[in-house]
């Protein structure tokens, strides 16, 4: 009985919140299909950037210990991809949008850091960084194979993990 309680014991921590969210490691490659097969479109850049207001709580309803989902408004500042590789400057409005589940949320840019994104744009040319839990739209510090893959994703050359 003992063995039993304790094998219980360990199903019951597993399921726990602290160990429920499992996230893939963020792969360049993953994110540029997930961005193709949304039914948004999307533009890729590479650069940093930079807060330009405050944290508003996006208006919807949130059960239990869930976090409060949140926007803020940034500059974006960098390159843009092509098929030839990252060689469009370009600087942009961004709402940075933070969703949440559960009691995670996700983790937007910090200020300068060099990331890799994907910017939603609406019918009006806004674009909207759309940060969740697992990364899906944002890679921190992406490194050259990282960028080379999304230039070959764009060419149609080869979209899958190195």
């Amino acid at each position: 009985m003992p063995r039993a309680v304790a094998i219980l014991l360990c199903f019951t921590l597993a399921a726990s919140p602290v160990h429920a969210l499992r996230c893939a490691p963020p792969d360049a490659a993953a994110m540029y299909r997930h961005a193709a097969a949304s039914e948004h479109r999307h533009v890729i850049v590479r650069g940093a950037f930079l807060r330009d207001g405050p944290d508003r709580p996006l208006p919807v309803e949130t059960e239990g210990d869930t976090p409060v989902p949140y926007f803020f408004d940034a500059l974006f500042y960098g390159d843009i991809a092509s098929r030839v590789g990252f060689h469009t400057p370009a600087e942009l409005e961004v709402t940075v949008a933070v969703a949440c589940m559960s009691i995670w949320c996700g983790t937007p840019p910090e200020d300068g850091q060099e990331v890799l994104a994907f910017l939603r744009i609406d019918d009006n040319r806004d674009y909207y960084l759309e940060v969740e839990p697992c990364p899906t739209t944002l890679m921190s510090a992406p490194t050259r194979d990282d960028l080379e893959q999304i230039t070959d994703c764009m060419a149609e050359r080869r979209c899958s993990a190195p």
